[in-house]
């Protein structure tokens, strides 16, 4: 098939639709519902049959897509921002969220609006750019990385999390102010049932989805604040030692203040042991919110994706004699694939009780300290105070004991509110995604009878 010649029209579609295709594992198109053929500018005939890569832009930089189809091949989903070539010429941006199913891959997606998009666009230029003279594909990946790196994240998967997000809200809000949403469906009879089943499913993942986007808050603020404890605890050591040599300048004059550097050195290497292990359990604690944070978005686009095309194809049904038949072959894949992530989202929900208890732990064995270092604290004012050379010395030292001392009960009382409102959430979500994971189906099976219905004689 000979792929046309990009133009600067832009193949229009709106926020409220949703599209999406199948492919086997060689990426050849197995099934497109209706948008994703009017977008794509391909008859539905020539389309199925026909690789994906019919619609690849020559604007998109070869790396974005190395790491798209690397992700998929070790079977884990991906999203990520892709500019197509429609059929006429024209271009269309997505945020494409693409999963591993049984015998392919099932790819999802929506017109993205966020701020990230914005920044996403410069960077594919750039790179764009980079790949013209450079033919070394590892290196342009080396690139977007390193620019994504730029913008604030970690890795591509934090960029794809956070992205994934940010889109789902903006998408939202664009739906609200939209005047021109189209209502697919009807108001009546099993039409209404329908809708009944999505809107109480999709309020259920909303809820989800607050909560999980709750968890990336907490995360931030137990990161910010053990990543300052640690800072500050660097200095703790510095005046652990310099302490040491302060009173040793002093002599006999200073001689207990010498038993004091040394008691708080003692117990300096006690809070920085149970520093290090909260440490890695808050590393470990990001990486299920991560999980968790993508899980839930792929559901929420799942269950927005389903509720589309059943809807379309309830519309098409009077008119198409195939419009049931093609329905039903796509349940099966989103009915497993949306079972398959409320399972693992129950999963790794339930993991984070074992990070949020080691962190509790850690974190009340820490705050035992406090008292420890105030009567560390009191005892050196009290012996520098007996001459006032020697007091001018430890005063800034004393200053930073407390100032650290103030820090480590912020801490503590900011971490054991974080954590209990993450168990909080994290209840609700368990139960949440219990009651949603059969949708998927109820919403196909209401489809059928509305089919049967239809068909029956009068």
């Amino acid at each position: 098939m000979k792929k046309p010649i990009p133009n600067q029209n832009e193949s229009p579609f709106g926020f409220h639709e949703f599209f999406f295709s199948t492919t086997n594992k060689r990426g050849v198109i197995r099934f497109g519902n209706d948008v994703f053929a009017r977008v794509s500018v391909y008859p539905k005939e020539q389309m199925i049959g026909a690789p994906h890569s019919i619609i690849r832009h020559p604007d998109m930089p070869r790396s974005v897509f190395k790491i798209f189809w690397d992700t998929l091949k070790s079977d884990k989903a991906i999203g990520a921002y892709v500019k197509n070539l429609a059929g006429n010429g024209s271009y269309y941006w997505v945020f494409a969220f693409a999963f591993p199913i049984e015998d392919g891959y099932l790819s999802i997606r929506f017109k993205p609006s966020s701020v990230i998009f914005q920044e996403v666009q410069k960077i594919y230029e750039e790179l764009r750019v980079f790949e013209q003279g450079n033919d070394d594909l590892d290196a342009s990946e080396n690139l977007l990385l390193e620019k994504i790196k730029q913008q604030g994240f970690k890795d591509y998967e934090e960029f794809m999390v956070k992205a994934t997000l940010a889109e789902l809200n903006s998408r939202a809000l664009q739906v609200n102010k939209s005047q021109s949403q189209e209502k697919l469906g009807q108001d009546s009879g099993q039409f209404r049932q329908i809708a009944e089943t999505t809107n109480s499913t999709l309020s259920r993942l909303n809820d989800i989805f607050e909560k999980v986007s709750g968890f990336q808050k907490s995360n931030d603020v137990l990161v910010t604040t053990i990543d300052n404890l640690d800072k500050e605890f660097l200095n703790l050591k510095f005046i652990s030692v310099n302490m040491t040599i302060a009173a040793a300048k002093f002599g006999n004059v200073a001689a207990s203040l010498g038993v004091v550097s040394k008691e708080f050195s003692s117990l300096s290497g006690e809070i920085e042991k149970n520093l290090s292990g909260l440490t890695g359990f808050v590393q470990n604690l990001a990486k299920v919110i991560q999980q968790c944070s993508f899980r839930a978005s792929a559901l929420n686009s799942q269950m927005l994706m389903v509720d589309f095309f059943v809807k379309e194809s309830i519309l098409k049904m009077q008119k198409v004699d195939t419009a049931f038949a093609e329905m039903a072959e796509n349940q099966k894949d989103f009915s497993h694939l949306f079972k398959d992530y409320s399972m693992n989202l129950k999963k790794e929900v339930s993991e984070l009780s074992t990070y949020l208890a080691e962190i509790e732990t850690g974190m009340r064995d820490v705050s035992k300290f406090i008292t420890g270092l105030e009567v560390i604290k009191q005892i050196g004012a009290v012996e520098s105070a007996r001459v006032s050379e020697v007091k001018q010395a430890f005063q800034h030292y004393l200053e930073q004991m407390d100032r650290f001392i103030q820090l480590l009960r912020s801490a503590t009382t900011s971490i054991l509110h974080e954590t209990e409102s993450l168990k909080a959430n994290s209840q609700v979500i368990v139960l949440n995604v219990g009651a949603v994971s059969g949708s998927v189906d109820v919403i196909f099976d209401l489809a059928s009878k509305i089919n049967s219905t239809a068909k029956a004689p009068s």
